[in-house]
């Protein structure tokens, strides 16, 4: 069994439009969501041992203040791969993590957090992602049902909870 907790990149910033897509920065709102989804995960004690996170700007300031928020240190590893990535794509990076990490945290962008969960609980259709909805900030927790990441494949996950940080002053912190 593993674990997996896919993590959208917070609210982005979209005022300054010389910026390529790459390059866009966290708005307040992102800054302030990021580490509130850091400080939940270290409260349930549900620390991911590897964050794998896409290379873009907004991605790696996520990954970046929920870690710091969480109290991790030196687990962020960056992966262009994941910069618009498939459901499939996700699922092949996910695939190649290595065996001895039990909890890995995935940092990426939508369409494919979204493609990524429905593929792994064996819910989609002709690529729809049915009802699988991820928005800013949000992350949803897995149980893959596989001994080695190696073996990860649509079907194979559980889908223990989706949280978002507007969820979160409802559940108390």
């Amino acid at each position: 069994m593993r674990l997996l907790t896919l993590l959208r990149h917070a609210k982005s910033d979209w005022s300054d439009e010389t910026l390529a897509d790459f390059e866009r920065p966290l708005k307040d709102r992102g800054r302030r969501d990021a580490p509130l989804m850091g400080h939940y995960f270290a409260q349930l004690d549900l620390l991911p041992e590897l964050i794998v996170s896409s290379s873009a700007r907004r991605a790696r300031q996520t990954a970046d203040l929920f870690a710091e928020a969480a109290g991790l240190r030196g687990i962020v590893r960056w992966e262009d791969a994941l910069y618009m990535a498939t459901g499939q794509e996700i699922l092949a990076v996910v695939a190649g993590l290595p065996d001895d990490v039990g909890h890995a945290m995935v940092v990426g962008h939508n369409p494919g957090l979204e493609e990524a969960t429905t593929l792994l609980i064996g819910a989609s259709s002709a690529g729809e992602t049915l009802g699988v909805r991820l928005p800013t900030c949000a992350a949803a927790h897995l149980v893959l049902l596989v001994d080695s990441w190696s073996e990860v494949r649509p079907g194979c996950g559980q889908l223990q909870w989706l949280v978002t940080p507007k969820l979160l002053p409802k559940a108390g912190k």
